[in-house]
């Protein structure tokens, strides 16, 4: 799949950013190894278009206004605004493609569970993203894990279970044992216990006068 943004140079700078954003362009940097950083901008429909279809582990190619060649880049920083959730600031992180790097890259689970028909099991997803080392070309856009075969309660697919594509290696601290995802006893709910009469209430349902009462039967 092919992922071609197309970004321009940047020279404004500092407080006039926020007329860029008006002008809805999202300020940005290119950066790497042995890379001179260059600021950029890029079309905030183009850019948020493209980070909706690739994420941070897809490859992007980054084709800059009076360049010749794409730049090969990740997505390594993204500011959003809180209140609008539109993008603020992207970093791009130039690759050098004969040589690997780390990258996280998201863990979606397929398929049906057998246990969860019927509400017999609860399926956990305790694992969302794992960290791989690849060259730039052979990063997988996601780990799909099959969640099929776990048919009973307790059922749990391991870190030493999945299996990766050709030239992707699991790095940072890893735990064969560590559970992806899981098969749990259904929650109960508990009912809620009744409330309690007040002390008060209860005093005079067995037959003592209230204050009104008296005071009817002294006018009689």
């Amino acid at each position: 799949m092919d992922f071609t943004l197309e970004a321009m140079p940047r020279t404004t700078v500092g407080r006039h950013l926020s007329e860029l954003r008006r002008q809805g362009l999202v300020p940005g940097v290119v950066y790497g190894h042995s890379v001179k950083p260059l600021t950029v901008e890029i079309p905030g429909k183009d850019f948020t278009k493209m980070f909706h279809r690739a994420g941070r582990s897809h490859l992007l190619q980054l084709k800059i206004e009076g360049e010749r060649a794409a730049r090969p880049v990740l997505i390594r920083e993204l500011q959003i605004n809180p209140r609008t959730s539109e993008p603020v600031h992207v970093d791009f992180f130039q690759v050098n493609l004969l040589e690997k790097l780390n990258v996280q890259v998201p863990v979606v689970l397929v398929g049906e569970a057998p246990a969860t028909r019927f509400n017999a099991g609860e399926l956990l997803h305790l694992v969302h993203q794992l960290e791989v080392s690849c060259l730039p070309n052979a990063i997988p856009g996601e780990i799909d894990i099959d969640v099929s075969g776990l048919a009973e309660i307790d059922d749990a697919i391991r870190l030493s279970e999945i299996a990766l594509p050709e030239g992707v290696e699991l790095t940072g601290t890893i735990d064969p044992e560590e559970v992806i995802a899981k098969i749990a006893a259904p929650r109960v709910q508990e009912e809620e216990p009744t409330a309690e009469p007040e002390e008060g209430a209860e005093t005079e349902a067995e037959g003592e006068p209230s204050a009104d009462s008296e005071a009817s039967a002294d006018n009689s």
